[in-house]
């Protein structure tokens, strides 16, 4: 089996991916070409590379893989991504061409659904403020700052692998959660009696913690505006750990200056954010710097070797990506 990593080895990248036991673990599948430039693979050396490879590993930084570029990968059968959303990277076609698409999506959004439950925490009890303040020689046991997960209502915007692992982190809050998501069955959701499909006017009355995950698409663009922001309860919690442009960034900003509700945001329209953005400046807001899955890389690529193993010993695979769940994942 021969076998192409297209990820390009920018801030010594590769290293965070495929550390030397991964490495080994690939070398014993088949023969790697490795990417070993700093920029991505252009699309006319992605044609000079393709040809006689089974499998291509692609991840961030990645090229796309184009009608163009497939037309010359005759031998191609597996397009492994040790990402979450293969939307930038695959294109109609490698399906067209009985391509097979995996990815780490179920891996990362495991990771995203820890990080979204460690900020609904965080901010109930306001750790970072009080953190600061203790650090700043104070000692302010208010106990009106602490709020209490338990017996709350969550609100989704969109449901997706994020939210499925969300909700089985947040079952034994003991919360009532209501989801807006328009492509999912009432089946989906079946197995959890504390969830209730509605709309989203209604998530945003109703929640006092809203969590995104939709995927970007042209439905999803500033989904978020200021009339649906208007609707969010005083007080509530908004946290965005999707993508920056589902919300209308100026008029998020008019709602936080308000003080009304606070955010914890790991997304932006613009990234890296920049240094004087206003976002930066308000105290009802925590920001991270679009790490709430990218961060922890080895999993994601030991995920994706296991897979590889498995395809080539014509084993069922785990994280295959289907051509309809690929039409529906964020598209950069």
């Amino acid at each position: 089996m021969d076998i192409l990593v297209t990820i390009p080895d920018q801030h010594s990248r590769l290293k965070t991916f495929f550390n030397d036991t991964i490495r080994d673990r690939l070398n014993d599948l088949g023969s790697v070409t490795w990417n070993s430039g700093t920029e991505p693979l252009t699309q006319d050396e992605l044609k000079s590379l393709l040809p006689g490879k089974q499998v291509c590993i692609t991840g961030w930084k990645s090229s796309q893989m184009t009608e163009d570029v497939l037309k010359k990968a005759e031998d191609l059968e597996l397009i492994a991504h040790v990402g979450g959303s293969v939307a930038p990277y695959v294109s109609d076609y490698s399906y067209d061409q009985g391509i097979t698409v995996c990815s780490a999506n179920d891996v990362m959004a495991k990771i995203v659904a820890e990080y979204i439950l460690g900020s609904i925490l965080s901010s109930l009890r306001d750790i970072p403020a009080i953190d600061a303040e203790m650090k700043a020689g104070e000692w302010d046991r208010g106990p009106t700052r602490i709020d209490s997960l338990f017996e709350t209502t969550v609100g989704f915007v969109g449901l997706g692998t994020i939210g499925e692992y969300l909700l089985d982190l947040l079952a034994p809050f003991d919360v009532e959660v209501l989801v807006y998501d328009p492509y999912i069955s009432d089946a989906r959701i079946a197995d959890y009696e504390f969830v209730t499909r509605v709309n989203l006017e209604k998530v945003l009355t109703e929640s006092s913690i809203v969590s995104i995950h939709a995927s970007k698409t042209d439905e999803t663009i500033h989904l978020l505006d200021e009339p649906k922001l208007e609707l969010m309860q005083d007080d509530s919690l908004l946290i965005n750990a999707a993508r920056g442009s589902i919300i209308e960034s100026e008029a998020l900003i008019r709602e936080l200056e308000t003080g009304r509700i606070s955010a914890v945001l790991d997304v932006f329209d613009q990234e890296p954010l920049p240094a004087n953005h206003r976002l930066r400046e308000f105290e009802n807001v925590i920001l991270t710097p679009h790490m709430a899955g990218s961060a922890i890389r080895e999993p994601l690529t030991s995920t994706m070797v296991d897979e590889i193993s498995r395809f080539k010993q014509n084993r069922a695979l785990q994280h295959e990506i289907p051509k309809k769940q690929y039409k529906l994942m964020t598209e950069q």
